[in-house]
């Protein structure tokens, strides 16, 4: 494979994966500005989002590298997915903890004065809701990845997208058990 083709390869997959954070990110986004509207205090978060899903997604495809141990191979794939999604979750926490103190770095103290300001105060409940919004959407990406992995390249686009729901309701059981195994 060409470095042309690889790197194009991998623009797609940051793009797909980015698009996906990017409209749940906007939708949280949408959602905050709808709650705070009715305080009628001004917010605007779209760059956030937008830049947020794009640094997750790149996040996301690198830990992807990332080998599961030999033990969690031989469990139902929920196993990976459950500890992938508790790990980045993590690591979502402490990026935000990071960012929220490196906004307050200019106030008197030092940086961890800033950390521990943030765990005793409101922002700790921004530091929550995009921490618990950020790891839903994790789960449901990784969910998600097992399926495509299951059933293989663009299956689930051809699925969503391409496929009847007659056909998707009328699918032999011969069918249905290829896809999971039992046959």
């Amino acid at each position: 494979m060409t470095i042309q083709k690889k790197i194009l390869k991998e623009v797609r997959l940051i793009l797909r994966t980015a698009t996906y954070f990017a409209i749940v990110f906007v939708l949280m986004m949408v959602m905050k500005k709808l709650y705070l509207e009715d305080y009628h205090i001004e917010f605007t978060g779209l760059s956030q989002a937008l830049i947020g899903a794009l640094i997750m997604s790149k996040v996301i495809i690198l830990m992807d590298m990332i080998k599961p141990p030999k033990w969690v191979l031989n469990q139902p794939p929920i196993i990976d997915v459950i500890l992938r999604t508790i790990m980045y979750t993590a690591g979502v926490a402490i990026v935000i903890i990071l960012e929220k103190a490196f906004e307050r770095r200019h106030e008197p103290g030092s940086f961890g004065d800033a950390i521990k300001y943030i765990f005793s105060h409101r922002d700790i409940y921004h530091v929550w809701a995009t921490t618990i919004g950020a790891s839903g959407s994790i789960f449901v990406y990784l969910a998600f990845s097992i399926l495509q992995r299951m059933l293989g390249k663009n299956a689930l686009m051809r699925l969503f997208f391409h496929t009847s729901l007659a056909r998707v309701d009328h699918a032999t059981l011969h069918e249905k058990n290829l896809v999971f195994g039992t046959d």
